[in-house]
């Protein structure tokens, strides 16, 4: 166990002193790779889980037409996709040719009814 230690602290040391720029290189998209990752996870932007817009607006899907309820569903079926749905209009209303306005707001009402604020 301890000539393990002894090993790591000495590679640890050679690569601080020594950098290798195959080494950076590497090390440096990896870093980039997994701050994306946790980025995606941990952003607060929006953080509404899916299926709670899907489960909210289920109950006036009767007023829905079918195509507007394929379109929520497949807003629902990410957290990527209801970000990116947000924020094209839910600041300032731009205009849904796939949603009626009313379905618009009630849609972007649920959303920031359950994301966390920053």
């Amino acid at each position: 166990m301890k000539n393990i230690l002894i090993i790591i602290v000495a590679i640890a040391v050679y690569l601080h002193y020594y950098p290798n720029e195959q080494v950076n290189e590497w090390y440096d998209t990896y870093i980039g790779q997994a701050k994306q990752s946790l980025s995606e996870v941990t952003d607060t932007k929006v953080k509404v889980a899916p299926s709670k817009l899907l489960t909210v607006l289920q109950r006036d899907f009767e007023q829905y037409t079918k195509s507007e309820v394929a379109y929520i569903e497949a807003i629902a079926s990410s957290r990527k996709s209801v970000r990116s749905f947000h924020q094209k209009y839910c600041g300032e209303f731009k205009g849904n040719t796939r949603l009626r306005h009313e379905h618009v707001k009630k849609a972007c009402r649920t959303i920031d009814q359950y994301r966390i604020l920053n």
